[in-house]
């Protein structure tokens, strides 16, 4: 497996995550994620655990970036508007997925915590403003298994 990629601004990537990207279940190149708009690789089920009322989940294929990358690249001001970054350590959050098509609800390891098993967080929009981040599962491990994403077994409630 190619490790060019097993952390982002000094911080290290969780083990399943990278092995999950080995062994295809989690995309690893710019192609894989267009087929997700084809066939979710998350049944809508287990979308719903971490998520109530979505149905969909696009996951990122490496290489990932913190927040803070995506803040300094941002020319429109997304996140500076709708990011509720004053609620995170953007240097300490990497961007791995988000809610689908049009969401702009990012998916993060949250490293502020723990520095080597980060926790995921969510954006959620709230109308009106602010956007609050809110927690989807305690680890990445938490995470997968809840998506389901190497085994067949049912969601957890």
């Amino acid at each position: 497996m190619d490790t060019n990629f097993a952390g982002v601004g000094g911080l290290t990537l969780p083990k399943r995550l990278l092995a999950l990207i080995g062994s295809g279940l989690w995309p690893c190149t710019g192609d894989n994620p267009r087929q997700q708009s084809l066939k979710s690789v998350v049944a809508k089920e287990r979308i719903q655990l971490f998520a109530p009322g979505e149905d969909e989940v696009y996951l990122y294929s490496p290489p990932f970036s913190t927040i803070a990358g995506r803040v300094a690249a941002d020319k429109a001001d997304f996140w500076s508007r709708f990011g509720a970054l004053e609620q995170i350590t953007p240097e300490l959050c990497v961007d791995i997925g988000d809610l689908g098509a049009g969401s702009d609800s990012a998916i993060v390891l949250d490293y502020s915590e723990r520095p080597f098993d980060p926790s995921v967080i969510r954006l959620q929009w709230r109308k009106p403003l602010p956007n609050v981040w809110v927690r989807c599962a305690d680890s990445f491990d938490a995470f997968a298994d809840m998506l389901g994403l190497d085994n067949n077994a049912p969601p957890q409630p």
